[in-house]
């Protein structure tokens, strides 16, 4: 029995451990994928019908993200900069311009691990995860569709 719990407990904190870093490779690609489709819906000025460009962005990333995100998480960000200053955001409406870039971003996606690999030995679980995921995707917006004067964020 005692040679049996030897090496039934690291074997599965070793299982665990697989779950948990095959997981976060999953979570990381998805999202990656999810925030560029986002990014490349972006560029062309697309919306969808009642919502303005800013809204169907993330509701295209929401969708692409194999129900890791939602909406209404507040976790997906839409940020719009000129070529000339391309570390400050233009404040809404006057950002979503062709010509000017375009940043998709998932900021701080909590990754909740199965094992308690981040807390203390007296509290091993903690109340909120310490690693998260950050993914950016940008681009420069591309001149308006045929007919299309302009477009609302």
């Amino acid at each position: 029995m005692l040679e049996w719990m030897l090496v039934l407990l690291p074997t599965m904190a070793l299982i665990t451990g697989f779950f948990d870093i095959t997981f976060a490779l999953f979570s990381w690609s998805t999202i990656q994928n999810a925030v560029s489709e986002g990014c490349r819906y972006a560029i062309t000025f697309q919306t969808i019908s009642g919502d303005g460009q800013d809204l169907s962005i993330k509701t295209t990333v929401a969708n692409d993200s194999m129900g890791l995100l939602t909406v209404a998480g507040g976790l997906i960000h839409v940020n719009y900069y000129t070529q000339a200053a391309p570390t400050t955001a233009i404040p809404a409406p006057n950002g979503n311009v062709p010509g000017n870039i375009v940043q998709v971003s998932v900021q701080s996606y909590p990754l909740n691990w199965m094992g308690p690999l981040s807390g203390t030995i007296v509290d091993p679980f903690r109340s909120t995860s310490p690693s998260t995921i950050n993914v950016y995707a940008v681009s420069v917006l591309s001149p308006y569709p045929a007919g299309v004067g302009a477009v609302t964020r």
